[in-house]
């Protein structure tokens, strides 16, 4: 996937890497060799030792990156969630619309091309987590994944901190990951090619239905 744009002719060169590192390493993992990074980037084999110390130390900043890439993409969703929930008695629309607005933009990010390499480098990591995993966990995923928490318990009257609530939670997220992870299956049984912006845009729906059946139905009282 593409990186941004480096300023510098050395920032340019770290980004190819990167971006390089990040395909290899997701089809591979550790496996993958410096020599096919470098290719893969247009630059000379001495180049990951000279911006990086080792390929070890590049897969590291793979993960920074990622976590990185995923904070700017979530941020706004962060700063929202902290506002509202630190209301006396959060608004229950604002709450609902918030969530779906997150979802939404999950939605987004795994349904384009360009994001397979990064989901390919998590999913490896989930299955067998080494140091870079713990470095996007803490840094991204689990604020995240507390945020949605809390806005569900928010929402329903729940606590946040019982792990079925957290259990919800990851059942939710875990939805939207499917159309990710389980990809090859919903498009065989959808007869689709690719997921374009109408497929997508259905997606969302189908989720966003679920969202509402489960804060009504978790909701006390309900």
């Amino acid at each position: 996937m593409n990186v941004t744009p480096a300023t510098t002719k050395g920032e340019q060169a770290k980004a190819q890497l990167i971006s390089a590192a990040l395909a290899q390493f997701g089809e591979y993992g550790l496996n993958a060799t410096t020599r096919e990074i470098a290719a893969q980037a247009g630059q000379n084999i001495a180049a990951i030792p000279y911006y990086f110390g080792s390929k070890e130390d590049l897969y590291l900043a793979c993960a920074q990156w990622i976590a990185d890439f995923i904070n700017a993409q979530f941020q706004p969703h962060t700063e929202a969630a902290e506002k509202l929930l630190a209301q006396p008695v959060p608004d229950k629309a604002a709450i609902r619309a918030l969530i779906l607005n997150a979802c939404e933009n999950m939605i987004a990010l795994l349904t384009r091309d360009e994001t397979v390499n990064l989901s390919k480098f998590i999913s490896r990591e989930q299955l067998a987590p080494t140091a870079a995993y713990r470095l996007i966990h803490d840094r991204v995923i689990a604020p995240m994944h507390t945020h949605m928490t809390h806005l569900i318990a928010a929402f329903t009257g729940l606590d946040a901190t019982d792990t079925r609530t957290i259990l919800h939670t990851h059942a939710l997220l875990g939805e939207i990951l499917a159309f990710r992870l389980v990809r090859e299956t919903i498009l065989l049984r959808t007869g689709w090619s690719q997921f374009d912006d109408e497929k997508t845009a259905l997606i969302y729906q189908t989720i966003a239905s679920h969202i509402d059946l489960i804060l009504h139905g978790l909701s006390k009282g309900a």
